[in-house]
């Protein structure tokens, strides 16, 4: 049974809509099952913030060594570390971009995307090919239209709301009426086909340059969020990717080194309409292990 109909029958699990774009890079085969629909990055948007940084630091405009001391106004509540930290702490660029990926930190994220700048990050994306990529919310702004607020600047008063219903859990609008799952306006969208495109350019090398795409990857590499596409696999596969959760939304989009040298593998998956971040994370698992196993064995 060819790949993509084992994967259409373990779809039939779930009432969630998964949009996947898988594509083995030594033999060409693909998977596309809803992969031209745009989807909700949450955190996989952290990726095309990535590669613009080191676009810039190719360019010369940006030094990775440089320390940033972060102040109390930058923190951003949710995923990551920095928030719970004084302020003050002086971090270096690589040190952010690092953060923001392996822990999903969204302080990080934040004060990186405010240093490129969204179009920036935007033109990026379009010179890799990714013509459906949308980057219009930092981490800040998304959280707080996820949990009904207006997005307006830090203040002391407009952490403690969005803290205090984010620890609630607190949707105005569930599911996928809430508003970052709306594919119908400005939002941080792609489609699953984008995102296997810009991955396929890392892993071939193709990034700027091998060496450049081999630093992204490194980054990558030392994911620390691992419940998803490599939770199945075997010990020991090396897995560079990026998580993304916000509301119904469960993501996860990498790079597989397949063993005995059989070239590697691209995911990416989307999904909307997941009852519990759990089952999303199942079925990505699966979908890894099945996609892994019809290529190993």
């Amino acid at each position: 049974m060819r790949l993509q109909k084992k994967i259409e029958k373990l779809l039939n699990e779930t009432d969630a809509t998964f949009g996947i774009s898988i594509k083995h890079l030594q033999s060409g085969e693909e998977v596309r099952i809803h992969a031209d629909e745009p989807f909700q990055m949450a955190s996989v948007f952290k990726v095309p913030i990535l590669l613009a940084l080191f676009e810039q630091v190719h360019e010369g405009r940006i030094d990775l060594t440089t320390r940033i001391a972060l102040t109390e106004e930058e923190r951003v509540p949710g995923s990551g570390i920095l928030q719970e930290l004084d302020p003050g702490l002086p971090l270096t660029i690589k040190d952010l971009a690092t953060l923001m990926t392996i822990v999903s930190d969204n302080m990080a994220t934040d004060v990186l995307l405010g240093m490129l700048g969204k179009n920036a990050v935007q033109d990026t994306v379009r010179k890799l090919g990714a013509e459906n990529m949308m980057i219009v919310h930092s981490c800040w702004e998304l959280l707080s239209l996820a949990v009904g607020m207006e997005p307006v600047p830090y203040s002391e008063e407009s952490w403690k709301q969005l803290t205090e219903r984010l620890e609630m859990d607190v949707d105005e609008e569930p599911g996928d009426e809430n508003p970052v799952m709306r594919t119908d306006r400005a939002n941080n969208l792609c489609t699953p086909d984008d995102m296997t495109a810009i991955l396929s350019k890392l892993a071939e090398g193709a990034f700027i340059s091998p060496a450049v795409s081999d630093t992204v990857l490194d980054i990558l590499y030392r994911q620390q969020l691992n419940d998803r596409l490599p939770a199945r696999l075997p010990a020991g596969t090396k897995v560079a990717h990026k998580t993304g959760t916000i509301a119904s939304a469960v993501n996860d989009s990498g790079i597989i080194d397949l063993p005995g040298g059989k070239a590697r593998l691209i995911i990416s998956i989307f999904s909307s309409g997941n009852p519990t971040t759990e089952s999303g994370e199942t079925v990505i698992a699966r979908i890894a292990e099945t996609a892994y196993q019809y290529f190993t064995e």
